[in-house]
């Protein structure tokens, strides 16, 4: 078959996006050679129906869209992002975006995102639903276990590489920390083009709706004893940690120190002791950097290769007196005039 005839087996297939989609992915992604005549015809092929295959995946398939994009770089970036604004698929629309340097709307929808993503992961844990309760009661254990390292004031607790992640099973919990892995990735792959308003806006913004969501899980009307508000709290720390991690990485810590006390004046020491610990810690490890670095230029570094210089030289100090008497005789000099 060549192109003409998947065509019209394609315009054939249009009332069935779901066999369309398994046609398309047979003839874009799989790319066997038996089914064109030679590469060109398969880049006409590919550049005629990727948007196509791009709607259908975000329709029906909306996980496998980024990993298509990732591969693929040589798309139509503006027809593929309206796809995806079209079906919200965010995380496949923030890396176009990023592609296109479009660095405020990629900021505009990572933040909506993780909001949206807070919320759910507050319902999972508040009024679970019952396809969610086991994999809820696996993902509390492990958080109970890491409120007792935390509270044993282990710092340095070495992590079993084995181990699983806290949220592994629980969809909305996962969701939250990809996005802040996400914010991590984008930071790390533009900080030398990102402003540091942007950079601010970024971090600022996930830990303040982090923070947020802590301090109305932790208000009054919401305070409970159960073993699921006792495992939101430690997950909210631990996206609270995981958002730190970032500030600490990109933003000035003097500044970010002032913006969290003229920010989050107000709110309870006990959710800031974390992340303003670590701060403070970060601040100590710069004074301590800089302290080193004066001394070190204040040292004297040509005073030690003197000494060695001085010890390595070899002479011989005669007064004038050794040297008349060591003045040569008549014959010598005789020897020198003749």
């Amino acid at each position: 078959a060549n192109a003409a005839d998947h065509g019209s087996v394609l315009h054939r297939l249009q009332g069935f996006p779901d066999i369309e989609l398994q046609y398309l992915e047979t003839l874009l992604v799989r790319k066997k050679r038996a089914h064109w005549k030679d590469a060109q015809e398969h880049q006409d092929f590919f550049d005629r129906h990727v948007v196509r295959y791009v709607e259908l995946l975000c329709s029906h398939s909306p996980s496998a869209v980024l990993p298509f994009i990732i591969e693929n770089e040589a798309l139509p970036l503006q027809r593929c992002l309206e796809m995806c604004r079209r079906y919200d698929v965010t995380d496949a629309s923030i890396h176009l975006l990023e592609r296109t340097g479009d660095f405020p709307l990629v900021l505009e929808l990572l933040l909506g995102d993780y909001s949206a993503a807070l919320e759910k992961l507050h319902a999972t844990f508040t009024d679970p639903k019952e396809q969610h309760r086991t994999a809820l009661a696996r993902v509390l254990k492990r958080l109970n276990a890491a409120a007792a390292v935390r509270a044993q004031g282990e710092q340095e607790h070495s992590k079993d590489p084995n181990e699983s992640p806290w949220w592994e099973g629980l969809h909305d919990a996962q969701r939250c920390s990809e996005l802040l892995d996400h914010a991590y990735g984008l930071a790390s792959r533009n900080s030398n083009i990102m402003t540091d308003a942007q950079l601010e806006d970024l971090w600022f913004g996930l830990l303040r709706r982090t923070v947020r969501m802590q301090e109305q899980v932790a208000s009054p009307a919401q305070r409970a004893t159960s073993k699921r508000h006792a495992g939101l709290v430690t997950a909210l720390e631990e996206l609270a940690s995981q958002a730190m991690s970032g500030v600490l990485a990109y933003l000035s810590l003097p500044r970010s120190l002032k913006w969290i006390c003229s920010e989050f004046g107000a709110s309870r020491l006990g959710i800031w002791r974390g992340p303003v610990g670590s701060i403070l810690s970060g601040l100590n490890f710069q004074l301590g950097l800089l302290c080193a670095a004066k001394a070190v230029a204040a040292q004297d570094v040509v005073k030690p290769f003197s000494a060695v210089k001085h010890r390595g030289s070899r002479g011989v100090r005669i007064s004038p007196e050794d040297v008349g008497a060591a003045a040569p005789s008549g014959r010598g000099r005789r020897g020198l005039n003749g």
